[in-house]
């Protein structure tokens, strides 16, 4: 049997921010969103992500998200390989 972590991405839009804190990751605070360059904090790590990066998670239980990294677009799209 092959496993492998669940991990998910969210591209940030410049106005999706609020939505990448709440639903996308746990635990999450939004510190600052100008459309432009989102802060987020967890208490572990404090992110910054440019508009167009994408925001990688992973699961760690059940509705449990951990934040994972984020990447430019083109660095994105060279590292993963999205499933159907």
């Amino acid at each position: 049997m092959f496993i492998t972590d669940r991990l998910e991405a969210i591209q940030y839009d410049g106005t999706n921010g609020e939505a990448i804190a709440r639903e996308f990751l746990s635990g999450t605070i939004v510190v600052s969103d100008d459309g432009q360059l989102l802060r987020l904090s967890d208490g572990s790590n404090d992110p910054e992500i440019s508009v167009g990066n994408w925001v990688i998670r992973r699961a760690i239980s059940t509705d449990l998200f951990q934040y994972l990294g984020t990447y430019p677009d083109a660095d994105f799209q060279a590292r993963y390989a999205p499933l159907p």
